[in-house]
């Protein structure tokens, strides 16, 4: 087994940025574990010296949609004489995924990827629900795309688990949408089998009601019937809200606790108009909450209550609006500050708590709610970590950590990890030009923008 030692000029470990502290990682190709985090012992491994660099755990991205970076500056301009909205993007969201083929899926999620790895982001979750062909037919292998996606990840050498989405309508009382076709499975029972198909190929698989829109109380309750974590979109729209409200007389997350689906292993996506039952049974419940700050402004979506929540927290990216676990960290923070009119809202504890605290929710509290053991640099945890350059002008004269929070960005990422093996080298992924290449060439092939 080939092991090696990093040395950077401080590990992120409990909190705290360590000086003269090395890591020892049991191997390099993407099965590696921590061995051992302290001084470099008297022993023949190899190292690699990182000087004016901090070392921090892999960042998580617990919600994603890849394919919607090929959205990536097409929909930052209204129609004329139209009100944009949440429910006009999506319209331009579904033309998207209604031309894409099997390899235009896998191109642009290559693309996705790779960019989150350049930005410090380890492990996926990829809240995947587009199943079949434009018009609702199965392809002949069912998971087709489900693999394409995998296959993307594995690509580019990052950590992914598939949450597999369950999606039965258009909605209560709503025709059927034709550009949903391809997202809709005509039983249960589809959905889990897919669930059980893929997680005996070795994948990492999650289960995800898509909402309250797309699944109704009756699907609910059939996926109970899968041991698995569960990702679903709740509270992300008032109309959502009100939809659930006429066809259920309960609240969204009301409706998925009463299906049995709201425990310690759920996460409600977004979560940006809770009330105060909802909330309640959210703490009761211990489930989590993965809050995406940077697409939530993007889509006008309104803003988590990270405040009034004391169950743990993640972050994801989910339209791929920006890429940036920077962002997104410090974008929980500065959501609370806006809406409540003071600082320092997250509770925290000494003058790099706070930015410890949101480094939590962007590393372990994501590996948590992925049903994974790790981020974090201890011994035992997977080899994910993210090296960071100091030498940045932002960061000079200032105190370290909060500013790697507050003031870092994914160009301060100079290497990334996955199980030891070193995917990312001085800011440079191998292939990135040729993955960026097979994407345009997917764009313009499928005439995905006119």
């Amino acid at each position: 087994m080939a092991m090696t030692w990093l040395e950077p000029e401080y590990v992120y470990v409990d909190g705290v940025l360590k000086a003269d502290t090395a890591v020892l990682v049991s191997a390099t190709d993407g099965t590696g574990k921590i061995v051992s985090v302290g001084r470099r012992g008297h022993d023949a491994f190899p190292s690699l010296a990182l000087p004016h660099r901090a070392l921090l755990p892999g960042f998580v991205n617990a919600h994603s949609h890849a394919f919607q970076r090929g959205l990536r500056g097409w929909v930052q301009h209204a129609a004329p004489g139209v009100e944009d909205s949440f429910w006009t993007w999506r319209e331009a969201m579904y033309a998207l995924a209604q031309r894409l083929d099997p390899e235009a899926i896998e191109a642009l999620s290559t693309l996705a990827f790779a960019e989150m790895l350049k930005a410090g982001f380890t492990t996926v979750g990829e809240f995947h629900y587009v199943h079949h062909q434009p018009d609702g037919t199965p392809y002949a292998d069912r998971d087709e795309l489900a693999m394409r996606v995998v296959h993307a990840a594995r690509r580019v050498g990052m950590r992914i688990v598939l949450l597999r989405v369950a999606y039965e309508r258009s909605g209560w009382h709503q025709e059927a949408n034709p550009r949903q076709a391809r997202f809709i499975d005509r039983h249960p029972d589809h959905v889990i089998a897919s669930w059980e198909r893929l997680r005996s190929h070795g994948i990492d698989v999650g289960v995800a009601p898509h909402s309250v829109r797309a699944c109704s109380a009756d699907w609910l309750r059939s996926l109970t019937r899968v041991p698995s974590i569960v990702h679903a979109h709740v509270d992300e729209q008032p109309a959502e809200v009100e939809q659930c409200l006429a066809e259920n007389h309960k609240r969204p997350l009301e409706v998925f606790a009463d299906a049995g689906l709201l425990t310690n292993r759920f996460t409600a996506v977004h979560l940006t108009h809770p009330d105060a039952h909802e909330l309640a049974l959210l703490h009761e419940s211990h489930a989590n909450v993965c809050a995406c700050p940077t697409t939530e402004l993007d889509l006008g979506d309104g803003f988590f209550p990270a405040w009034q929540v004391t169950t743990p927290v993640c972050i994801g990216t989910d339209s791929h609006a920006s890429i940036d676990p920077f962002a997104e960290m410090r974008g929980l923070e500065w959501h609370s500050r806006a809406v409540l009119g003071r600082r320092n809202v997250t509770p925290h504890s000494g003058i790099d708590g706070l930015a410890a605290a949101l480094i939590d929710r962007g590393t372990r509290n994501g590996m948590h709610a992925l049903g994974l053991e790790g981020g974090t640099i201890h011994t035992g945890s997977p080899a994910d970590m993210v090296a960071i350059d100091l030498r940045r002008v932002e960061f000079a004269a200032s105190r370290v950590l909060p500013a790697l929070v507050f003031n870092g960005s994914a160009a301060a990422v100079t290497d990334v990890w996955v199980g030891g093996r070193h995917v990312i080298k001085d800011g440079h992924i191998p292939g990135g030009e040729a993955i960026a290449l097979e994407a345009e060439r997917a764009i313009r092939r499928m005439a995905i923008h006119g």
